[in-house]
């Protein structure tokens, strides 16, 4: 990201949780200096992942993007809702890999891999 190569970088756990607090924490001299620009979002548990992960407050989802590129934070967030309500599927998995930066081969082969990974499987 620093080199200007990768436009979005997100990361997603549940909290608190030691490495994703230490990952954070390194980001935090780009963001000070306004060398990347960063968001986060915790989300509380429904009941159930409450039952499921006790020592676990939520999920928390931290999106660092360089400045001028916050808006592909908002729109990784809308294509979450999407997901949400439809499933993933392709053209979700390649909208994704366009926001985070990836171009059109790199997102052809990544889809081939998992379609080939799926046919094994």
């Amino acid at each position: 990201m620093l080199e200007g190569r990768k436009p979005l970088a997100v990361f997603q756990d549940a909290y608190p949780v030691e490495w994703l607090t230490e990952t954070l924490e390194r980001f935090d001299p780009f963001v000070r200096s306004g060398r990347l620009a960063r968001r986060i979002i915790d989300t509380p548990f429904t009941e159930a992942e409450r039952i499921r992960f006790p020592t676990f407050q939520g999920w928390r989802r931290a999106f660092f993007s360089l400045p001028g590129e916050e808006w592909r934070i908002d729109a990784f967030l809308l294509l979450l809702r999407v997901f949400a309500k439809t499933g993933w599927n392709e053209a979700l998995e390649r909208m994704e890999g366009s926001l985070l930066g990836y171009e059109d081969w790199q997102n052809d082969w990544w889809i081939e891999r998992k379609a080939k990974h799926r046919s094994s499987t």
